[in-house]
């Protein structure tokens, strides 16, 4: 882990949202007594572990300001390249096939429900437009009690969404939890399976037309952790090789300002914290990374050429390029 730690620091990373399980968890809480965690971890619960942390008490936002507990992680379906991610209707030339439903939305309605009374936000996994659709009906439910005990939900991806279903992450408060770096290798394998409805496929402008609040990350280790290349391939919409030339789908483009918005701000109120976290501002933990060039300004093609110079968490540098 304090490999991984250096390692997310070169990348100019401080704060991170981490999935993995109780193991993953008791070892973060050995190096934060030993005043060795020197990054801040947003803490998941996993569904398994649901009613063991009910039980002791837990709810969202218990913790300090380097460790602290987020949502319950829960699956709807399961992913594009294998084919199991759930769609409204069959994959492209495989008539039979809608992907698959993790669980049922009865057991996914019970499992949000039981975390809500808790006190506990929820993050759910939906890749297919059928599991989205389902997840923000689920969500809608719950939705009186969640503002009673101002939790805010997310779904996790959100990558293939129903034209009819956009607007009502604005109209819940659910935040579209996405990851632009999975663009540079979905495109031709989107293409594929989801054909003409790809056109729906990380709608990150769409959403944000909308009034949604978008929060980027990586899903490492699936993909690279590294924000530059997610910020590349949500201005870009391009495969590491340039193609297309004219970007996958433009018009869900977004600029270098939204982009870096949604990976730091949007981070941040995702999990509630966007009152000590992702802004530079009085109040705010002195958490930035210094990049080796303007991006604001930089040529979408140029932003990959960009490298962390520094990284600098509460007030004080965890890295520095060349040293």
């Amino acid at each position: 882990m304090e490999k991984a730690q250096a390692e997310l620091h070169r990348m100019g990373i401080g704060a991170v949202h981490n999935m993995d399980g109780a193991t993953s968890f008791e070892a973060l809480q050995l190096l934060r007594n030993t005043g060795r965690l020197k990054i801040r971890v947003t803490q998941s619960i996993a569904q398994d572990n649901l009613d063991d942390a009910i039980d002791l008490g837990l709810s969202s936002g218990f913790g300090d300001e380097w460790l602290r507990i987020g949502p319950l992680k829960a699956f709807a379906d399961g992913a594009l390249g294998s084919q199991t991610a759930h769609l409204l209707r069959p994959y492209e030339g495989n008539s039979r096939n809608t992907g698959v439903a993790v669980a049922s939305k009865e057991e996914i309605a019970e499992l949000v429900g039981k975390a809500v009374l808790a006190g506990i936000s929820c993050a759910i996994h939906a890749i297919g437009d059928r599991a989205n659709r389902d997840v923000l009906d689920i969500l809608e439910s719950v939705k009186a009690e969640s503002a009673q005990r101002r939790l805010r939900h997310r779904i996790e991806h959100a990558q293939l969404l129903h034209p009819e279903d956009l607007r009502r992450f604005a109209d819940l408060g659910v935040v579209a939890s996405m990851q632009p770096v999975h663009l540079l290798t979905d495109i031709p394998v989107a293409e594929r399976y989801w054909g003409r409805r790809s056109r729906w496929a990380y709608a990150f402008r769409s959403l944000s037309k909308s009034g949604a609040m978008l929060a980027f990350g990586s899903d490492a280790p699936v993909e690279t952790p590294d924000p530059i290349r997610g910020v590349y391939a949500a201005v870009a919409r391009r495969q590491l090789d340039g193609a297309p030339d004219s970007g996958w789908y433009p018009e869900e483009r977004m600029t270098v300002e939204e982009t870096i918005r949604a990976y730091t701000a949007g981070a941040a109120m995702a999990s509630a914290d966007e009152l000590t976290r992702g802004t530079l501002a009085r109040g705010s933990f002195a958490d930035m990374a210094v990049l080796s060039r303007d991006v604001f300004s930089t040529p979408a093609a140029e932003i990959l050429d960009t490298r962390v110079a520094a990284t600098v968490i509460a007030g004080q540098f965890v890295f520095r390029e060349g040293i």
